[in-house]
């Protein structure tokens, strides 16, 4: 029972950090732009940073024994 629970929290943990790396992917395209207006260039590649980072560090973290 204990390894079902710890296998639905790395799950959930992938299914973010490739949630995350879809808003990156769209970030970078520029289909995000539809969605959210931001004032600066430079805030939409920090945005693209940080969203790739959340993305790979949980997915790392999903991953990971």
């Amino acid at each position: 029972m204990k390894s079902l629970v710890m296998l639905s929290k790395k799950s959930m943990i992938i299914v973010f950090g490739i949630l995350c790396l879809v808003v990156a992917w769209m970030t970078g395209t520029g289909d995000i732009l539809n969605y959210i207006d931001f004032a600066d260039p430079l805030n939409e590649m920090g945005f693209f940073c940080a969203s790739t980072m959340l993305g790979g560090m949980l997915l790392f973290v999903g991953f990971s024994k």
